[in-house]
């Protein structure tokens, strides 16, 4: 059974998550019939609904398995590092053989990265196996690798997660730097090949002069996505905008849902235009994984292409590129450091996106992902989330010159981590790095903890400082 869970229980699910029974989309979408089969459940409550005494929430209770959090243990008396290495056997998964699950079914075990997110995320999983790396599980990174070839020959791409309704859409194509990561990009040549063909043939924009590079997109459909239902209706409801949900589903292949950056007015998210913009850290992405794949032609063009239409030689920063506008974002953002990390930036762009980086993005628990002042979406001031701080650090460190930059981002962000942690026992998705005795906010649900791309990257980190000493 291939179908979201919209598609296969229809007006039943559409009466679920307008009532609200859960208070988040998500967890009727993950949910699991006791006995009967969909159709049969559907049925059931077509005749049911009618009567006067019917009570939804015990229908959906007597009719399915509920899934519980991925919560993780708080901490029993661990240092950071004890906990997030011990941290992987309870975040890891197979999946089993469940009859109309929402879940993609995989071979191997795989991490997810706990609280609500019960299955794995593409872009996370690269940071994940920072970690995985640092604690000596090879085979567990291994088989999360082997599950995201398996997924590429069956689907075409890699889902945003291995969950049906997440078909439509990938996510930050991080696949070519795994494959880097364990030494193995020849043996999965083909899936990295087939990967770039997802890219291009469906992601990919001509701009006027012949130049080809690519947007964020989702080929599934224009509705509100099944794990936010209720969300994106309440926004659809608000425009007239015929093609909020795929930019709002654009948004969520990007992994930064939501963020100032994609809205034409920061305050307003149903002016949302992911759509519209050629992104700088996708682009830099699919240069990696040209180069992966020996196509040194077509890396050379996209390099030349991003200096050409994202440096801003008044911003002296690399932003997205509005190809309907025309113009370059005025969204000053840290997916501007990707080239610096990828090495598409030259050494006077560098010494700029250092300095940027030091007067403007720097806070006392590390980077700020945007400088918008006023937006209320999670990927916004005054969050920080482990894998830019990472790619930051990275592009820093890598470079002659800014290495102290870099270990200063890195002292910050794992000192907030360590902090936190202190206090709670908890490892959490994102951090507040301006207001660092307040708790963090901003997002469609609760702030998780758990949590994969937390606990790989401060390890990774916490490798890098050691080696250092």
């Amino acid at each position: 059974m291939s179908q979201s869970p919209d598609e296969i229980y229809q007006e039943l699910f559409d009466h679920v998550q307008r009532s609200r029974i859960f208070p988040d989309s998500k967890t009727f979408c993950d949910v699991i019939p006791r006995k009967l089969q969909p159709n049969e459940i559907l049925e059931n409550y077509r005749k049911e609904k009618i009567k006067t005494t019917f009570d939804l929430s015990a229908f959906v209770f007597d009719h399915f398995i509920i899934p519980n959090s991925a919560n993780a243990v708080v901490n029993e008396g661990r240092t950071t590092e004890e906990h997030c290495h011990h941290l992987w056997p309870l975040l890891t998964r197979v999946t089993t053989k469940e009859k109309f699950s929402s879940l993609i079914e995989v071979p191997y075990p795989f991490v997810v990265p706990g609280g609500r997110f019960r299955e794995f995320y593409y872009w996370d999983t690269y940071f994940t196996m920072l970690g995985l790396l640092r604690s000596n599980k090879l085979e567990l990174l291994n088989n999360m690798l082997d599950n995201f070839a398996y997924l590429i020959r069956t689907i075409g791409h890699i889902p945003n997660g291995n969950r049906y309704y997440y078909m439509g859409r990938s996510q930050p194509p991080y696949f070519s730097l795994m494959t880097e990561l364990v030494g193995k990009t020849e043996k999965y040549k083909d899936e990295l090949e087939m990967e770039y063909q997802f890219w291009m043939t469906k992601r990919s924009v001509k701009l006027d002069d012949g130049t080809i590079l690519n947007r964020y997109y989702d080929d599934l459909s224009n509705k509100p996505r099944p794990e936010a239902f209720l969300e994106d209706t309440e926004i659809g409801h608000k425009t007239n905008n015929p093609n909020i949900y795929v930019n709002l589903r654009a948004a969520a292949e990007s992994g930064w849902d939501f963020s100032s950056r994609w809205m034409e007015d920061e305050n307003d998210l149903s002016t949302i235009q992911t759509t519209n913009f050629i992104p700088v850290d996708l682009n830099c992405l699919l240069y990696h994984l040209e180069l992966s794949l020996g196509k040194i032609t077509e890396a050379e063009h996209r390099r030349q292409a991003i200096q050409k239409y994202m440096w801003s030689n008044e911003l002296q920063f690399f932003m997205d590129y509005n190809f309907i506008k025309k113009q370059q974002s005025n969204c000053l953002t840290l997916a501007g450091v990707f080239p610096m990390w990828l090495k598409i930036a030259n050494s006077d762009q560098a010494k700029h996106i250092a300095s940027r980086i030091e007067s403007l993005f720097l806070r006392d628990g590390g980077l700020l992902t945007t400088l918008s002042e006023t937006s209320t979406q999670q990927w916004d001031n005054p969050n920080g989330w482990a894998p830019l701080q990472y790619v930051a650090y990275c592009a820093l460190i890598q470079t002659p010159g800014y290495e102290i930059l870099g270990r200063t981002i890195r002292e910050r962000w794992m000192s907030l981590n360590e902090r936190i942690f202190k206090e709670t026992g908890k490892m959490m998705e994102k951090y507040d790095v301006v207001n660092m005795n307040k708790p963090v906010g901003g997002g469609e649900y609760k702030t998780q903890d758990g949590f994969g791309w937390t606990n790989g990257v401060y390890l990774e980190m916490l490798y890098q400082k050691q080696i250092e000493s």
